[in-house]
């Protein structure tokens, strides 16, 4: 019996990145939905059911942190890891205290890296 495919969130602002990141997964077999500000993907995680978001921090109308504390305050269970390039520790200690499950700088990371660390979040 074939396993049902792994719904995945990007939420990312930068175009190419979003693009980038979401074509490596659906090449993983993932499915892959995307958002470009965090309340697109407030709406989105309210109404889907995704095993995994990966979430920047900067962005319009709502930033990442506002998203995790939404999360947190709504008692949503999604996992979240973050992807930003936001490399203060501060930072960092703030977005796993509001939920996030881990927090990856985005320049540090490789494309075939980015699908290692979403297994290891799904499987």
């Amino acid at each position: 019996m074939k396993s049902k495919p792994i719904k995945i969130l990007i939420v990312e602002d930068d175009p190419f990145l979003m693009k980038v990141a979401g074509l490596t997964l659906e090449d993983s077999g993932f499915i892959v939905e995307r958002a470009g500000t965090g309340k697109e993907a407030i709406e989105k995680i309210k109404n889907d059911d995704f095993k995994l978001v990966l979430l920047d921090l900067i962005m319009p109308e709502m930033n990442g942190f506002e998203v995790l504390a939404k999360l947190k305050k709504d008692n949503n269970k999604t996992p979240v890891v973050v992807f930003t390039n936001l490399a203060q520790e501060e930072d960092k200690k703030e977005a796993l205290s509001l939920g996030a499950k881990d927090y990856y700088i985005k320049s540090d990371i490789i494309l075939d890296e980015l699908v290692r660390i979403v297994n290891t979040y799904v499987n």
